[in-house]
């Protein structure tokens, strides 16, 4: 699998044609809090074309984040082909 920042579209294509396995454009860690309505909207955009080619995975923030629900709100609608969860976050001991 291969991540890819969401907030750089110019490699979205490039990641397809790299013969990975699958594509994961991350909208988590990948891409810093104040790119991520940008983010978004090119996942959006790139989605919407549906000329992947590879399976295309999106990485949301956490559910516990206020971003987790733009995430959504901004990529479900365009029907990735699967969804990632964000890294798993640990309780401290």
């Amino acid at each position: 699998m291969l991540f890819v920042p969401g907030d750089r579209p110019d490699r979205f294509a490039k990641a397809a044609a790299s013969g990975a396995d699958a594509v994961i454009l991350d909208l988590e860690d990948a891409v810093a809090v104040e790119n991520r309505p940008q983010a978004r909207a090119a996942i959006a955009v790139w989605l919407a074309e549906g000329v992947r080619g590879v399976p295309t995975w999106v990485r949301i923030n956490s559910v516990q984040s206020n971003a987790a629900l733009a995430d959504l709100a901004a990529v479900a609608p365009r029907s990735p082909m699967e969804s990632s969860c964000p890294k798993r976050e640990t309780a401290p001991m």
